[in-house]
């Protein structure tokens, strides 16, 4: 097939919508990239054909694992289980699981097998997702197995109870569907009809990402059906529409990290004045404490002085009663009103000087609270001028990193400018790829080649570094190699390595300097008339098959200038016979497959156990993919580089160059 279907996963109860991308025929892609006036658009074609996703382009039967077979006995038994619990909902996931097993071994009638008992359980259940979901999967086995019709009847189930239930991503994702189904049964009218419906729905959500895809589709589907000018006309769209999702994804995240930074600043501040906040907050309580033990004082002494009349009261109704009987007592009472008095007096002293100092404690608690807020305010006063000094800065930061940005974007264009030139490799080596997928946005790693009378030269440079740094050094590489092989006419490999040592470090000045950048290098010479090549290599090997046989040829343990002065220095001491660069040569048959390639591919880190992929495993996957077309091999080579970094960060440049005879 030559675009892809939407894939919905059977054990998600739900429709997970895709974006579907444009893969064109390597001939009409060649006639795109001479049409496009820019290298722009050369650069937005390569991105795209790197998307693309993950398809079975073989119907090749792959053994199960003693794993996936263990597997699907477990889901057979749990199935049973809770078929005789009448778990239904589970028993369904379990016969999905089974078959996508079976699916993803290319045994299309087992997987469709098991997913027609899911699809009877959720018919009883009367569960239109689950149906909907296992409906477009039977499509998809139907189609990989190349029965279209019977994958367009399951498409067209799909499609209506997505209607039905209005899921407008859903309702793009079946058209979309069938607009590929269609394309194969050659039924291009059809096609376009539903990618049209699938297109008003994206704009009715207004989803820019929905509407790309049906441009690409709209695009592909008019260059099978030979109408070319309306073909260039939607991948135009497709393009615009390509640049404005990227840049929606751009400014977004580039929102986002400003949000935070600000939000982080915000709340160091609110913390501040939150602290400032609580020590005011434990002063008033200690204040409000202090007014609380004065009023209970208060309390007890006024208690004391309405006892003491009480008693006085009493006492003088006592002595009239009694005054004629108790004569004795007239002296003890004279001294009992003195002794009252003088009590009185001390206790009305006394309060008056608890009044007169706790009204000077509040006074001085006035003042203290006076200095407290205007300390409070001149921290205020503080964090807003450190608040617009960072709202400066942060205004400047974001201008010299949109700058710096430009700058690499341009740089990036000039890059991919010396680098895709013209005519392609594939002009000169029908059977030829190059994966190129730089860490940064401009690479240290490049490919290069040229045509020299019968020879054809062809070499993958990794330059000391990635990013800014390692492409200046491209520049010197490529226009070096230029000189050296279009202006002097060197072919032989070891004497392009050697010349290209001495150039290099020349222009670097790294006798009289402490400069130590260099390159690895992987250079053949391919001479077709005459059935042989030559190889040289500089710290990277040659990987050749040939008679169903991996070779490794290793080439010199130095790379090109940087510390490799030294070394030859002392080559040229012991022996000045002695070549720094070994030139091998050999004979190409029929069954000749080699790859010249930088370490950035095999030094990735990922996988479950998050560790390099190293070089045992990256020729076992060479050697399981050298006998497929070139095509073939370059998807299967992204698509486990992408699988096997997962959520990891690229930590080097990756380059790849595949040749086939």
């Amino acid at each position: 097939m030559n675009a892809f279907l939407f894939y919905e996963r059977p054990e998600k109860h739900h429709v997970r919508g895709l974006f579907a991308f444009l893969l064109v025929n390597i001939n009409y892609a060649s006639r795109l990239m001479f049409q496009s006036l820019n290298t722009k658009s050369i650069l937005i074609f390569c991105i795209l054909f790197l998307m693309v996703f993950n398809i079975n382009a073989q119907n090749q039967k792959f053994p199960l694992s003693r794993s996936d077979s263990a597997d699907i006995n477990i889901y057979k038994q749990k199935a049973d289980e809770y078929k005789v619990n009448k778990y239904y909902r589970e028993e369904s996931d379990c016969y999905n699981k089974i078959a996508t097993i079976w699916w993803e071994h290319n045994y299309f009638s087992q997987a469709a097998e098991y997913f027609n008992k899911s699809l009877e359980i959720n018919k009883r259940l009367g569960n239109a997702n689950g149906i909907a979901m296992i409906n477009s999967n039977l499509a998809l086995i139907y189609a990989d197995n190349g029965d279209y019709e019977k994958a367009l009847e399951y498409f067209d189930k799909t499609l209506s109870i997505r209607k039905s239930r209005k899921e407008k991503i859903g309702i793009i994702a079946a058209r979309i569907n069938m607009s590929v189904v269609l394309n194969n049964l050659k039924r291009y009218d059809e096609s376009v009809k539903h990618l049209g419906e699938a297109l008003d729905v994206a704009r009715e959500i207004n989803d820019y990402k929905q509407m790309r895809s049906c441009y690409g589709m709209l695009s592909e589907t008019y260059e099978k059906a030979g109408n070319y000018k309306k073909s260039m006309y939607y991948f135009e769209l497709y393009k615009k529409f390509n640049e404005l999702v990227e840049e929606e994804k751009i400014n977004k995240a580039y929102r986002y990290a400003k949000e935070q930074e600000l939000k982080r600043e915000l709340a160091e501040k609110e913390n501040q004045i939150k602290e400032l906040e609580l020590i005011k907050k434990n002063y008033e309580i200690i204040t409000t404490k202090k007014n609380l033990q004065k009023t209970e004082k208060e309390k007890i002494s006024l208690l004391d002085t309405l006892s003491t009349k009480e008693l006085k009261i009493k006492y003088l109704e006592n002595e009239k009663k009694l005054n004629e009987a108790r004569q004795k007592e007239i002296a003890l009472k004279n001294k009992l009103i003195v002794r009252n008095t003088i009590y009185i007096t001390l206790i009305i002293l006394l309060l008056l000087f608890i009044v007169i100092f706790f009204y000077f404690q509040k006074r001085k608690s006035y003042k203290i609270l006076s200095i407290k807020n205007d300390e409070i305010s001149k921290k205020n006063e503080e964090i807003k001028i450190q608040k617009d000094n960072i709202e400066e800065l942060l205004t400047a930061t974001t201008l010299a990193h949109e700058s710096i940005k430009e700058s690499i974007d341009y740089a990036a264009y000039i890059q991919n400018a010396m680098i895709n030139k013209t005519p392609k490799l594939s002009d000169y080596i029908p059977n030829s790829f190059i994966l190129y997928k730089p860490k940064d946005i401009v690479g240290g790693d490049f490919y290069w080649y040229t045509k020299i009378d019968d020879k054809i030269v062809v070499a993958a440079v990794d330059c000391t570094g990635h990013g800014v740094p390692g492409a200046f050094l491209t520049v010197l590489g490529n226009n070096t190699l230029n000189g050296l092989v279009n202006v002097l006419g060197i072919t032989k490999p070891g004497e392009i390595l050697k010349r290209l040592h001495y150039e290099v470090s020349s222009s670097l000045n790294q006798e009289n300097s402490d400069n130590r950048d260099g390159m690895d290098i992987a250079l053949c010479t391919f001479d077709v008339k005459k059935k042989k090549f030559w190889f040289a290599g500089a710290n990277n090997p040659l990987v050749l098959f040939q008679n169903n046989e991996l070779k490794v040829v290793k080439g010199e343990k130095y790379g090109i200038a940087g510390f490799s002065n030294f070394i030859f220095e002392r080559i040229n001491e012991d022996n000045k016979n002695e070549v720094m660069y070994k030139t091998h040569e050999f004979d190409i048959t029929e069954d000749t497959c080699l790859y010249l390639f930088s370490d950035g591919y095999r030094d990735q880190i990922g996988g479950k156990e998050k560790k390099k992929l190293k070089t045992k495993n990256f020729l076992r996957l060479l050697e399981e993919n050298y006998q497929k077309p070139v095509d073939a091999q370059k998807k299967n080579l992204m698509e486990f580089f992408e699988n096997w970094k997962g959520d990891e960060e690229q930590i080097d440049d990756v380059l790849i160059i595949g040749i086939k005879f």
